[in-house]
């Protein structure tokens, strides 16, 4: 589904609880008092449920009499009668319901499974949005809205919190409350079977009362939609998950990752933050209330002695942290300030009889170094100063700071006074080092996992031009000739197509030919047996250093081949080096499918067989330099090189091979996997020694490859001249932020109410990043943009179109400069948008305009649109039809 409709679960003006009175619900009595308890400013209702007898199925239910229809229903009430009830209150005008969980236990499977169908089926026709069935209910603090089981008050915040687990919504809640932590909505997904997470995503991803996302998650089925929301969630707002494992039913992964790894690949790719124990969820929501944004990625560590302030540093630099360093003078200054001849650095060891206000202003001094980004403190209970004033003193100065300061309060009983003070500060608190360390290194993934998130790798690279003619050629020669594997010739034409270059290892008919090669292969060498039938021998000798040893491993590999039923004849000997020149091992890099989110690109150790945990890194394709690069990175295969330069050049060679590779699954429909395996990697480029390369032959096959991201698309970039002007016409960038942030701020107030129905003075950059960070899957926004020389590119309009989850209706949206109305600039765009609608065959383009808005209406009627009167008071529907929805089309169109 959409967001359409969402508003009438998160900001109901009435709201009616549905319960059966005949079989009293614990759940509807909590729910109940919570509506009660909650505040909420709107009419409450009670409904009852009654059971007819003798009636066929869909008569089988009666509710009480009520006159006016509640925006949202909670039904509280057997899942077999919820069908019944979801219809009776469509009809009568109610738009949200949330299905509780009562009674789900005394139903079988099947029974389920057709009441399920059945809340599907009443709610379409009224466009109703289900949470649920087995929802633990929703909370709007701010709205005074707690439509839900939660066991412990809720204050209104700015953290929104949602979870697939009741149990763990409630420890969270728990916690929070006890921290005065406040959310600004709280809900439990259930089933999930109309209102999902990528709903709920879309829908907080606007919410201007939400400043961070809380997610716990169990289970996901769809992977394209809910990576599209959570991509869109994170390009505003920091988005933290905890999940279990297990996400993926119906088997392994195709690759040598686990199901975890994927995901954990989606989530980087995504912006978010993941993390993976309950105690880390209780940190992330206290450092989601209180943390500020980091200023660089360096800790400077604060303890009340040497041997605490050393595990801190030893626990930052072994989790990948990097020190801070204070400047000279911040230096000097402390060790006049603590009377101390001992040489200072960080982390900062303070005397044993360290005072308050000497732990103050050593803070105060560390906060005023222009080198300090955030700074821990570690504070362990001392006989010269109480817990309770370091706290105190602690507070008073990064209260005052715009930097992060951690603390940790190490201990038992005598520290619990101090975290008690901090918390109640707003500042962040902890019981040990480490957990500190963890929310600040959470709080740097979350910096930089938003970098990946904004990077668009084009539908087409800009620095190598892949022979699209010989690749092309290869795949329709392999697919006549009814290949599933490429053959290893047509392997190599391909790859080579695309820069990668797959060797041809010396063959050699006898064992002193075989001597000859590995001289001029160069020692350490692989060896393998030839059979007459053009196979490989399975069984290999790899490593082989000497003549001796190439000798010795030849006759054992005869020895076992013949031992084997058929024995074929041996034909000769393949040799091929067993590791790069530069000295790092070899990889097996390639592509297969992931259950979830598709094709994704691996990067593994040679014949690593099953990954097991740091054998296997995973990306999400597209790929470009920054995304490839940080997927070398993590496979750490040069971390052994010692020279720098060296290494550089070997990632870069790397990272390069990656941005190819993720171009031909680009360009390639239909290739299914691609597995390298060993690939050595030299400065000057990698070197396949072998090649797999897997097709997807039908229809359905080459679907469940597409790629979850969507490149931008390059392809839809129109140069043209309108009017004198060079224009170029292409999908909008994040780059976009300044110029279509001037185009909107420079509307007049007329033109800018046409477009957002609305008053607006000023967009926020929030909202801009929001309109210029798309997803190219599920959005598309095309700008028109002059640009004078070398300065500044301008945005002169832009067009939108939306589509919804089925991908057969889109919604639009546009705006031109008002010193250029009426020039024909907006026909020109919307014409761009219809041609790229129709090609991703959208059944329907919708949209929505003013009634005094004259001018729109007189371009969609020209353009072939449909005008009506809208739902809303003084707006006019436009639709226009661009071919028949999936549902209707007959046998003839498919």
């Amino acid at each position: 589904m959409t967001v359409r409709n969402l508003e009438f679960l998160f900001r109901p003006k009435s709201v009616a609880l549905v319960a059966e009175p005949a079989e009293a619900s614990r759940y509807a009595d909590v729910v109940l008092a919570n509506l009660a308890a909650g505040g909420f400013p709107g009419r409450l209702i009670s409904l009852g449920v009654h059971r007819r007898s003798h009636f066929v199925i869909g008569d089988d239910v009666r509710l009480d009499e009520f006159a006016t229809a509640p925006e949202l229903a909670i039904v509280c009430a057997s899942l077999d009668l919820v069908p019944a009830i979801i219809g009776q209150l469509g009809a009568r005008g109610t738009r949200g319901v949330i299905v509780g969980p009562w009674l789900w236990h005394r139903m079988s499977r099947s029974q389920i499974a057709l009441a399920r169908q059945g809340i599907l089926q009443a709610a379409q026709p009224w466009l109703m949005r289900v949470l649920g069935p087995g929802s633990g209910g929703l909370v709007v603090p701010a709205g005074g809205l707690n439509a839900s089981a939660a066991p412990v008050p809720i204050k209104p915040g700015k953290i929104a919190l949602v979870s697939q687990s009741t149990a763990i919504a409630a420890a969270v809640l728990d916690r929070a409350e006890s921290r005065g932590i406040g959310f600004s909505t709280v809900l439990h997904l259930g089933a999930g079977l109309d209102v999902d997470l990528a709903d709920t995503l879309d829908w907080l991803a606007a919410d201007a009362d939400t400043r961070s996302i809380l997610v716990q998650i169990d289970e996901i089925v769809d992977g394209r939609k809910f990576l599209a929301a959570a991509r869109a969630a994170a390009r505003n707002k920091p988005v933290v998950a905890i999940h279990c494992r297990r996400l993926v039913a119906g088997g392994p992964p195709n690759g040598p990752w686990r199901a975890d790894d994927a995901f954990q690949a989606a989530l980087r790719r995504a912006g978010w933050v993941s993390i993976d124990t309950l105690g880390a969820l209780f940190e992330a929501v206290e450092a989601m209330a209180r943390v500020r944004p980091p200023r660089g990625e360096t800790l400077t560590i604060i303890g009340n002695g040497h041997g605490l302030g050393r595990i801190a540093a030893e626990t930052l630099l072994r989790l990948g942290g990097q020190l801070g360093e204070l400047s000279p003078g911040t230096l000097s200054h402390l060790e006049r300030r603590l009377q101390t001849r001992s040489p200072l650095s960080n982390p900062l060891a303070l005397p044993p009889d360290v005072r308050p206000e000497d732990w103050a202003a050593a803070l105060s001094a560390v906060l005023a170094d222009s080198r300090t980004d955030s700074v821990l403190t570690v504070c362990s209970a001392s006989p010269f100063a109480a817990s309770d004033q370091v706290a105190a003193a602690i507070c008073a100065v990064s209260r005052a700071s715009e930097r992060n300061v951690f603390t940790a309060w190490v201990g038992g009983g005598a520290m619990l006074e101090a975290q008690r003070i901090a918390a109640a500060h707003g500042v962040l608190s902890h019981d040990s080092p480490e957990r500190a360390i963890a929310a600040f290194l959470g709080v740097l993934n979350f910096r930089r996992n938003r970098a990946l998130l904004i990077q668009m790798p084009p539908s087409q690279a800009a620095d190598f031009l892949p022979d699209g003619e010989a690749a092309r050629s290869t795949l329709g020669e392999a697919l006549a000739a009814g290949e599933e594997t490429l053959s290893a010739r047509r392997a190599r034409r391909l790859l080579h197509a695309y820069g990668i270059v797959v060797a041809e290892p010396p063959a050699a008919t006898s064992i002193d030919a075989a001597l000859v090669a590995a001289e001029q292969i160069g020692y350490p060498v692989d060896l393998a047996l030839l059979l007459a039938n053009g196979a490989v021998f399975a069984e290999t000798a790899d490593g082989l250093r000497s003549p001796a040893e190439v000798r010795r491993a030849a006759r054992e590999l005869r020895r076992r081949q013949h031992a084997q039923p058929p024995a074929g004849r041996v034909s000769g000997y393949r040799l091929r080096p067993s590791a790069a020149r530069s000295g790092t091992p070899a990889l097996r890099l390639g592509v297969a499918l992931d259950p979830l989110f598709g094709p994704l690109i691996f990067v593994a150790r040679s014949a690593a067989g099953q990954a097991h945990d740091g054998d296997c890194v995973v990306a999400l394709p597209p790929l470009n330099q920054m995304l490839a690069l940080d997927l070398v990175k993590r496979s750490a295969f040069a971390e052994a090189v010692a020279d720098v330069d060296e290494r550089h050049a070997l990632e870069a060679a790397f990272s390069q091979a990656l941005i190819r590779l993720s171009q031909l699954l680009t360009d390639l429909d239909p290739i299914a996997s691609v597995d390298l395996d060993p690939l050595h990697v030299e400065a000057t480029g990698v070197v396949a020694l072998a090649a797999r390369i897997g097709l997807a032959r039908s229809g359905a096959e080459i679907d469940r490859r597409r790629l979850a991201i969507r490149p931008y698309p390059k392809e839809l970039e129109h140069l043209t001249h309108w009017h004198g002007r060079t224009l170029l016409v292409r999908p909008i960038q994040p780059e976009d932020q300044e110029a279509l942030g001037a185009l909107l701020n420079s509307l007049q107030p007329e033109d800018a109410r046409m477009r957002f129905f609305n008053a607006v003075r000023s967009i926020s950059r929030g909202r801009l990043a929001r309109f210029t960070q798309i997803d190219y899957d599920r959005e598309m926004a095309l700008v028109a943009i002059e640009r004078d020389g070398d300065g500044p590119a301008r945005a002169l309009g832009e067009v939108r179109a939306v589509t919804d989850s089925s991908g057969e209706f889109a919604d639009f949206a546009i705006v031109v400069d008002s010193a250029l109305k009426g020039q024909g600039l907006g026909r020109l765009l919307l014409e761009r948008l219809l041609s790229y609608c129709r090609s991703r065959r959208i059944a329907e383009l919708r949209g929505e305009t003013l009634e005094g808005n004259l001018r729109m209406q007189r371009l969609a009627r020209r353009l072939g649109f449909t005008l009506s009167t809208g739902a809303d008071r003084g707006t006019i529907d436009l639709r226009l039809a661009l071919r028949p929805p999936a549902s209707t089309r007959d046998g003839g169109d498919r």
